[in-house]
């Protein structure tokens, strides 16, 4: 495996190294009081694929995702990434102070609680548009990693401005993931002709091997087969596509990231982790059960809104926070831990892991 250095003396090379995520190196780091901090990808992922498990990255649209998401980690002791993406900050009113500020009150009750803490990750997911004002907002509120996400650009493109990220997120401590290789979503009504013949579309090894070695990105984000959303069919997944990627990439300390996750079957996650993945995007699935707990005169206002806007539930969110917040979650907040414990479990492999890094988290009480 590759070095850091040995990347950045790449002879097509100029990146910087990735440096530790410290409050020495990184001014805008939240350190609470028990000494815990945020992970970066680099720190997650290599323990994560030394020992051979996947950690799942959940779309916080809610604090009560939030918190459903750190009780599951603390009781299963298992590692977790807290995300948001680009496109969701606005409908979900959940910006990146916001879910910093949420996401740190809460650990520090989860250690209060449990007397212990887990290594958690707190992700910006697909910038895509304003990548330099996200790039600032996610380091500002200590953000522990990114993901630029021009897939839909030239590879060349691509790895021009990763590039220009890197050299600032990297000296902080902040950790890439990149992608090549689009993700659909499946509310797009233009890609149905992609699907019929999907393996043509799969990222190609060379392509994604190129934009690792050119930025130094932890996480690979890669497209075979799977798309955003509760699929509508059973999708064709590329294990072998997925494997070849994971070979590729692994010496430079590089790992496939796995968006598009709800919807699959514990068995089919276990063969994604097998080939290679290590961080796993699961988002709707999560929501769908916090979506369930609503009562349903608030639920058909949604869905009429939803309607009324050409909308899926979860973007008109934004309108009724007023009656969201009136709710009593306590039986949604259960129940998606339940789940996202159930996922750690039989699916991601991931429970009980959190002891595997304490050589190199030394803040975890274990």
């Amino acid at each position: 495996m590759k070095t850091q250095a040995e990347l950045s003396a790449h002879p097509h090379n100029s990146i910087p190294m990735l440096a530790e995520l410290n409050a020495s190196n990184n001014p805008y780091l939240k350190v609470l009081p028990s000494g815990f901090h945020m992970v970066n990808l680099k720190t997650l992922l290599t323990v994560a694929d030394q020992h051979r498990f996947g950690i799942v990255a959940i779309n916080q649209r809610s604090p009560q995702i939030v918190r459903a998401t750190l009780e599951a980690a603390w009781r299963l002791k298992s590692p977790v990434i807290l995300e948001i993406a680009e496109s969701e900050i606005e409908y979900c009113s959940m910006d990146t102070d916001r879910l910093a500020a949420v996401s740190h009150e809460i650990v520090q009750e989860m250690i209060e609680k449990y007397g212990y803490a887990v290594p958690v990750g707190l992700h910006h997911d697909h910038i895509q548009k304003d990548v330099v004002g996200c790039t600032d907002r996610s380091i500002k509120a200590g953000f522990s990693s990114i993901l630029i996400d021009l897939s839909k650009l030239s590879l060349d493109e691509n790895i021009a401005k990763c590039q220009e990220v890197i050299r600032k997120i990297y000296p902080l401590g902040i950790a890439l993931e990149a992608e090549e290789g689009f993700v659909h979503s499946v509310e797009a009504t233009d890609v149905d002709h992609i699907y019929q013949d999907v393996e043509n579309y799969y990222t190609k090894v060379e392509d994604i091997l190129k934009l690792i070695v050119s930025t130094g990105a932890t996480g690979a984000s890669c497209f075979i087969g799977n798309q955003h959303g509760i699929y509508k069919a059973q999708p064709r997944i590329g294990y072998d596509r997925l494997r070849e990627i994971s070979e590729a990439i692994r010496e430079y300390q590089s790992y496939p990231v796995m968006h598009g996750g709800s919807g699959l079957a514990p068995d089919q996650f276990r063969k994604i982790i097998e080939a290679g993945a290590r961080k796993i995007n699961y988002a709707t699935s999560v929501s769908n059960i916090w979506f369930e707990h609503f009562p349903q005169p608030l639920l058909d206002k949604m869905n009429e809104k939803a309607e009324a806007t050409n909308r899926p539930l979860r973007k008109v969110l934004k309108w009724f926070e007023e009656d969201i917040e009136q709710l009593d979650h306590t039986a949604s907040i259960e129940a998606m831990v339940e789940h996202i414990m159930h996922m750690m479990t039989h699916a991601f492999g991931s429970h009980q892991t959190a002891l595997h890094y304490r050589e190199t988290v030394p803040f975890l009480q274990l």
